[in-house]
Order: structure tokens, then sequence, then C-alpha cells
């Protein structure tokens, strides 16, 4: 009788350990923080319906997501220079191709930050670059990308900032030189995913998408009065 009770004592435990370690978990990921106040939930709403596909996907929370490719930023955004890549077997390698390109005043601008980031001034890899222009607040968003793969060595440099309409440039994220593993990197590279009133209060914010090895998320950025910082990390999926 004894060994039976503790049988279904266990058998009655175990939902909720297991529940409390995944808690733990979730609660442990720097990249996807518990989501708790209406603020928060609100943002994630929003990403949900614009930039999240199937769901739950991979490993993690049962409100992760697959992430959208998105096209194009929303109406009212000017790209004036973008790049994509694409996986070229025989090579073994992506090919990244370039459309349109930056001002001289803008390109400066972020390669200035990539030299201050430790890029040599002599660096032989290839250097692309996204600019979008935004009709709303005026401001651009832009981001630099170097890379260069020697063998199974990647080197990688990356920043991505805001300039305003007086060619002032405050950084949002960047990736300062490394070199790390071609198929197993340990940094984090930043894509821009969209430019969005998240908020609903009639200004835009920088949406991102983060990723490590294995690993997708979402940030936003928040521009007010000049002050940027972000506010909220989460959603999307790891293997």
């Amino acid at each position: 009788m004894r060994g039976t009770l503790y049988f279904l004592i266990v058998t009655l435990l175990l939902p909720l350990v297991a529940g409390a370690q995944t808690a733990a978990q979730s609660n442990q990921d720097p990249h996807r923080p518990a989501c708790t106040t209406t603020r928060c939930r609100k943002i994630e709403s929003f990403l949900k319906k614009h930039y999240c596909g199937a769901s739950p996907f991979g490993n993690g929370s049962d409100d992760g997501c697959d992430i959208k490719s998105v096209e194009r930023p929303q109406i009212g955004v000017d790209v004036i220079a973008e790049y994509w890549c694409e996986w070229n077997e025989k090579k073994e390698a992506d090919e990244c191709k370039q459309s349109g390109q930056p001002s001289s005043a803008v390109r400066a601008l972020l390669v200035g930050e990539l030299h201050r980031l430790g890029l040599p001034l002599k660096a032989d890899g290839e250097t692309h670059f996204t600019v979008w222009k935004s009709a709303h607040s005026g401001w651009t968003v832009a981001k630099a990308a170097y890379t260069r793969v020697n063998g199974a060595e990647l080197d990688l440099c990356e920043v991505i900032g805001i300039i305003d309409e007086a060619s002032h440039i405050v950084v949002v994220r960047k990736l300062p030189f490394h070199k790390t593993n071609v198929d197993v990197p340990d940094v984090t590279d930043w894509s821009l995913v969209d430019l969005a009133d998240v908020e609903s209060d009639g200004t835009e914010d920088v949406i991102l998408q983060g990723d490590g090895y294995e690993d997708h998320w979402f940030e936003v950025v928040s521009i007010r009065g000049g002050a940027i910082r972000t506010i909220f990390s989460g959603l999307g999926y790891y293997l």
C-alpha cells in the first residue's frame, strides 16, 4: 500500500516539476525574458500577427514561432539599399548581392563605425549595406555587414545605426570584428525586419531579428525623444 501511494504521489508531481523546470528555463533565456506586462503582451501580439509563421515551432515555449521573411518594410519606408544572400552549393558558401548603394555620407558613417569595431583598414572581404529612409520620422536606419570566408574560418563585423537628418549616428546593434567557425559561429548576427508602430502611439520602432547558432528571436527598439532602448525581446525559435 505504501509503495502504491508513493507511486501515485510521484506520478502527480512529475508534471508539476516538469512545468517548473520549463518555466525556469524560460526565465533563464536571455533572449526570451518572461512577458508579463500589458505593454509586453501588446508588442508580442503585434509581432505574432505580422512576422510569425507556424507556432509552436522548433524547441522552447509553446508561443515560439517560425519567422516569416518580410520582402519590404511598411509603406512610407524608402529602401535605398539592400542585399540578400543565397547558399552556393559548389562554393559551399553564401553569395551576397547588393542592390542600390548608400550615399557617400551614410557609407562613411557606417564604415567608420566598422573600423571603430576593429575592422582592419585593409580588410579584403566584402561589405554590404541596407539603408531605409522613413518618411514618417525623417530618420534613416542603416546596416553595414562585413564578411570574409577563409576555409573553415569566417570573419564578421556589423553595425546597425539610426542616422538623423543632421547626419548623426546612434548605434543600435553591433558585432565587433570577430573570427569564428563558418559552420558553428559563436556570435549574434542582426537583421533589420521592419519599421513599424508596434504600440499604436504614432511613433515608429525598429524591429530586429537576432540570429545566434540555432537560435532566432525578435527584438524591438524604441526611439522616443532621442532616447533609444530595447522594449521587447522574445518569440522566434531555437533548435
